[in-house]
């Protein structure tokens, strides 16, 4: 059959047309085929960021110490419900009122003339009524001028003077500086110091030389710092936590090491092992602290993992399982958040792992005295019911997940039952901790890593003389005006 020349023109066009469908189908295969690579990656990315460490930290009442901000809580615990205890003094415990001060300024005396009935003339008092009024001075700026005197030596002729008490060329007294070190150490923005100064004080201050004095009191506790942070090593249980914290925008973490007679801040630019080296290294203590792997890195010491983290990991299984989160010292029985089949094994893991961890707490919880024998049968019990536990193969991904954390660091699970004094919770770093996450909120870290060095100084000294009950202020000012001559003070006018 033979074609003209239009009929070929028209199957070229076809066949052109062809081609171009076929390229169109190509071209949306792979576009396709690259969707669902990424719907898969995706997914991937979706299922590690809930299983990470920051997600399984966060609940409403341990975002704050996790370092996860409070709007990136991923779930809100129940109400609990029932009976509240009462507010105030507790039945059957020791009453407590503030203690009566001593008068330290001169009486104020009431005193009447004439009856305020008939307006008739009265004489001697026939008797008093006293009342003890607590009261702050007018604030007041203090000025004065520091004269030095300067001498000619008759042996060497050379020209001397006594050292004065404050650096030179420093406009601003030790008091002012102490005031604003424990302002700051309060929360208070460089802004809002600047403001209570003016506004209380009537004084005209710029924010660089608020942090010039802030740097000045650093500067001055940096050999108690320096003891402090020596005092980790030596203790016999010491409990850390880190949170991130920002330098100048870039990443950077606040650790924390907390004993019974110190609270230490490091700030380092990783939170890696080197950082918990430089002030662990060597510790032959007990160290609590969460699942974080760079603690392991201390290998001379005794570990104690917290029993509250591992629970955040089952309350965090438990919100994926559709199953409202439960305390860890809690029995109330599972509950579902939505229909559906319960998830029995989880549920048969979790309940065993709490139970567990319940009863081994229960033998030290509130107790000031346990026996060794009975601390020793209570490790023992607990050492075989999670062995028992963890041998079982775990179909559900989380229970699995779970008992390979617990499997891997199960050396560290009772140390609260082997080692006396030891506290089955790491609460003491993480109500620490959470002054730094507060200092973060309100600058949002430090510019530079001058700053960073100057907060970790105050606020180790800070929290240590909380910790022992002495005063943050008198601290600083010993240690700024030292063995110098006494600087004028101000005292409350009557």
């Amino acid at each position: 059959m033979t074609l003209d020349r239009e009929q070929r023109r028209e199957i070229l066009r076809k066949l052109e047309r062809l081609e171009k469908v076929e390229e169109e189908v190509r071209q949306t295969r792979e576009e396709l085929r690259r969707a669902r690579e990424e719907i898969q990656r995706l997914r991937r990315e979706n299922e590690r960021l809930k299983t990470s460490a920051p997600v399984l930290a966060a609940s409403d009442r341990t975002a704050e110490a996790g370092g996860v901000p409070s709007s990136k809580t991923f779930y809100r615990r129940p109400v609990p419900r029932g009976e509240r205890r009462p507010s105030g003094g507790q039945f059957g415990h020791p009453g407590h009122g503030r203690s009566r001060p001593t008068p330290n300024a001169p009486s104020v005396q009431v005193a009447l003339e004439r009856c305020p009935k008939c307006s008739t003339k009265l004489g001697d008092p026939l008797d008093s009524l006293h009342r003890m009024i607590t009261d702050l001075p007018l604030p007041a700026l203090l000025i004065f001028d520091l004269e030095v005197f300067r001498y000619r030596c008759p042996g060497c002729h050379r020209r001397v003077h006594a050292e004065p008490p404050l650096p030179p060329n420093r406009q601003f007294g030790p008091v002012l500086a102490a005031w604003i070190a424990h302002q700051r150490m309060l929360g208070l923005s460089v802004e809002k110091v600047r403001t209570s100064l003016s506004e209380s004080f009537g004084l005209s201050i710029s924010e660089a030389s608020i942090l010039a004095l802030e740097a000045w009191v650093a500067d001055r506790l940096d050999g108690e710092y320096a003891r402090l942070r020596a005092s980790v090593r030596a203790a016999s249980v010491v409990g850390a936590d880190e949170t991130s914290f920002r330098i100048n925008g870039k990443n950077g973490w606040l650790w924390v090491y907390e004993h019974l007679a110190a609270t230490v801040y490091q700030i380092a630019p990783t939170r890696g092992k080197t950082a918990v080296l430089e002030v662990l290294e060597g510790f032959e203590g007990v160290l609590g602290h969460d699942a974080w792997d760079p603690y392991d890195a201390i290998t001379t010491a005794d570990h104690a993992l917290d029993p509250v983290h591992v629970n955040r990991w089952l309350e965090r299984a438990e919100v994926r399982h559709r199953v409202e989160p439960r305390r860890l010292l809690s029995e109330a029985p599972a509950k579902l958040t939505s229909a559906g089949h319960p998830p029995t094994e989880l549920l048969g893991f979790v309940d065993t792992v709490r139970s567990i961890y319940r009863e081994a707490i229960l033998v030290v919880k509130d107790r000031a005295r346990v026996s060794v024998a009975e601390r020793a049968q209570a490790f023992r019990r607990a050492r075989r019911r999670m062995a028992a536990l963890l041998k079982i193969e775990w179909k559900d991904r989380d229970a699995r997940r779970i008992a390979k954390e617990l499997r891997h660091r199960r050396r560290t699970l009772f140390t609260f039952l082997r080692v006396p004094g030891v506290p089955y919770h790491n609460n003491g770093a993480e109500n620490a901790i959470r002054q730094g996450v507060l200092i973060r909120k309100v600058s949002g870290g430090r510019r530079t890593w001058i700053g960073a060095r100057t907060l970790e100084r105050l606020l180790t000294v800070y929290r240590t003389c909380r910790k022992r009950g002495e005063s943050f202020r008198d601290r600083v000012l010993t240690m700024l005006i030292g063995a110098g001559p006494p600087l004028p003070s101000a005292r409350p006018q009557s």
